[in-house]
């Protein structure tokens, strides 16, 4: 065999493996496990879905989706998806969402967001699922509430979780995932898009005006309004709940699958021992709940006994928690809060004064004139206890719309 012809086998062979080496050059996959820390096990017939979406939408659309019966398996579920690489834009920001379905019935569903793909994300994430539970008044005093009443008359069929991307004065956008109890109860969680810090979440209390097409979020003293365009949509209103004049994007659209309010949450509330039950009343939205009984409750009746200013007077506590449903002490399970880290008290104060250290509450939106091309901002809630990034850490970033 002459020199030139072993010397071209040798490239051909090079060039057959390096081709086999490569991975395809059209899809990239992401991959990883799905998972729920509950100890429950699924029927053969419940169905995983698992779907890449670009959360930089409004309306999030899936690049790449499965679909899987759980068969003999039980979590922790292994998934791989192929995303073609021309649907990737490295500007925009992709997550992975999944849910377990029974019977049609939504039961478990990713709660935080698991970015993928670009500005740094890994393309291997481990789900962890949330029980998502049947959403019911927190108590009989609460479903007599006017927040409750006027539920019907919103033109939204409540529960509702609503999601969209509003401008941000210095990022690409804040993704907004708002979703709305039947009790009055609300969920604002926001991510600006590019920045390391957050989520930043604000619990508060929802009313309908307007004769219902209008919605107000009132956490404390920062107020938001929406008009309800339609059982799929709200957009964003000025603070004298006028429409805004914008070419951007100032709605939230509805989301496929109701998202709970049952994760970690930092709490601000009037805290009472009477009787042997504790109760919990939230400064942000004014709603009340029972406190179970577990993990971090001592430490906080503890404290109740020691610097009330009167038995059977509240106190003012800071805390980290979740809602929960339980057994309850007589009748049928309700919803708790359950305290997983007291995080200190302010004897004397009520649910109306000033947090240590803060200079009231944010105000709400500024004058808006829209003509000149002039331009408003919002500030994000500073209420203690309202709004906090994950860290547990307070946001003072805002928003910023300008007419072009």
């Amino acid at each position: 065999m002459s020199i030139a012809v072993w010397l071209a086998s040798v490239l051909v062979l090079f060039c057959t493996a390096a081709a086999h080496a490569q991975p395809a050059a059209d899809s990239v996959k992401v991959s990883g496990s799905v998972g729920y820390l509950q100890r429950i096990a699924m029927p053969p017939d419940a169905l995983l879905t698992v779907r890449v979406e670009d959360v930089s939408r409004a309306d999030p659309p899936a690049l790449a989706e499965t679909n899987e019966p759980f068969g003999a398996r039980q979590v922790p579920i292994p998934f791989s998806l192929s995303v073609p690489s021309a649907a990737i834009d490295a500007r925009f920001n992709y997550a992975v969402r999944a849910t377990i379905t029974v019977g049609g019935e939504l039961r478990f569903a990713t709660i935080r967001r698991y970015a993928v793909l670009t500005r740094g994300a890994p393309n291997q994430v481990d789900l962890v699922l949330e029980e998502v539970r049947l959403v019911r008044p927190a108590l009989a005093d609460v479903s007599a509430s006017p927040a409750t009443q006027s539920a019907t008359s919103l033109g939204v069929e409540l529960p509702a979780t609503f999601f969209g991307v509003l401008p941000c004065a210095d990022c690409p956008g804040v993704a907004q995932t708002l979703t709305l109890r039947t009790d009055g109860l609300y969920r604002l969680r926001r991510t600006y898009l590019s920045k390391p810090e957050g989520p930043f979440t604000e619990l508060g209390r929802w009313t309908a005006e307007a004769g219902g097409q209008a919605l107000r979020l009132r956490s404390g003293s920062q107020t938001t309004l929406f008009a309800v365009r339609d059982d799929l949509s709200l957009r964003l209103l000025d603070r004298l709940g006028q429409p805004i004049r914008s070419t951007a994007n100032l709605d939230l659209r509805r989301s496929t699958a109701v998202e709970p309010i049952g994760e970690s949450l930092r709490w601000r509330g009037e805290f009472l021992y009477l009787a042997d039950a504790a109760t919990f009343t939230d400064c942000a939205s004014g709603l009340r709940w029972p406190v179970a009984k577990a993990e971090g409750y001592l430490a906080v009746e503890r404290d109740y006994v020691q610097s009330r200013s009167d038995p059977g007077a509240p106190l003012l506590v800071n805390l980290d928690g979740r809602l929960e449903w339980r057994p309850a002490m007589e009748g049928e399970p309700r919803e708790h809060l359950v305290i997983e880290r007291f995080a200190g008290s302010q004897p004397g104060a009520t649910c109306d004064s000033p947090a240590p250290g803060k200079g009231g509450v944010a105000a709400d939106l500024q004058d808006t004139d829209f003509e000149g091309g002039r331009s408003f901002t919002t500030p994000a809630p500073r209420y203690p206890g309202a709004l906090f990034s994950a860290d547990r850490q307070p946001s003072g970033s805002g928003l910023s719309i300008r007419e072009g």
